[in-house]
């Protein structure tokens, strides 16, 4: 079984310091309600993948580093596109 994962970076769920968007972090937790929602997916989806290796993906962000100065619609979250694999 082969999962992706992709996470929503674009504003239209909010700036990232409203307390009301889905990208903000609660500072006491340090979760927002993607980490949340990929957390409690992933800790019953990795028991069925032997190498607990997932590719990651974001889109409609800014990628850190490039100088594209757009918007990415498709980016390694570990920075490596063509190898785009995370533990656990």
């Amino acid at each position: 079984m082969t999962v992706n994962v992709a996470i929503d970076y674009t504003l239209s769920n909010g700036p990232p310091n409203d307390p009301n968007s889905l990208h903000y972090f609660d500072p006491q937790t340090g979760m927002n309600e993607y980490t949340q929602a990929i957390g409690a997916v992933m800790n019953i989806i990795q028991d069925y993948d032997s190498d607990q290796q997932f590719p990651c993906f974001g889109f409609g962000g800014k990628v850190p580093g490039s100088p594209d100065p757009t918007a990415s619609h498709c980016f390694a979250l570990n920075g490596d596109i063509y190898k785009p694999y995370v533990n656990g």
